[in-house]
């Protein structure tokens, strides 16, 4: 692969807290361009990230006489060094059945600089491996509270 075209973290396997492994079969011409990319195993949530990023990269064939094959295995993962929330900020929020009720519960949202400032993947490379790193979703859903609160 001489040029990654980074795959997207699909934002609902990330609300979800969705990570694993991805591996595809990139069928490459002797020219360096792809002649098709097929699904090997993974999470359907991810695979279609995977997919696009191996068809949209560039690959390099010295030497091909024909058309060649790998496989290549996208991670997709989670960055695990989180601090402690240090400041929570908590906003009123409403369900269809407390309509009229002033606080039927609490969204709790963490306010760290890296969860406002939408941060973008950390993407790393090395032979046959692809692996995409991101903060989980920042926003905590409390069970409901009293309207007395």
């Amino acid at each position: 692969m001489t040029k990654l075209v980074g795959p997207t973290y699909p934002p609902l396997a990330r609300a979800a807290h969705i990570a694993g492994d991805v591996k595809v079969n990139v069928h490459v011409r002797a020219d360096g361009s792809v002649a098709s990319v097929e699904l090997f195993s993974g999470h359907p949530i991810l695979a279609p990230a995977a997919v696009e990023s191996a068809t949209k990269s560039e690959y390099e064939c010295t030497g091909c006489a024909g058309e060649m094959s790998y496989q290549l295995t996208y991670t997709f993962a989670f960055i695990d060094d989180m601090t402690p929330y240090n400041k929570i900020e908590e906003r009123p929020t409403r369900a269809a059945k407390c309509l009229y009720l002033w606080k039927c519960g609490i969204v709790r949202v963490n306010t760290f600089d890296w969860c406002t400032a939408n941060v973008p993947p950390q993407i790393t490379q090395s032979p046959r491996h692809v692996k995409i790193l991101v903060f989980p979703v920042c926003v905590e859903v409390e069970s409901s509270v009293s309207a007395s609160r």
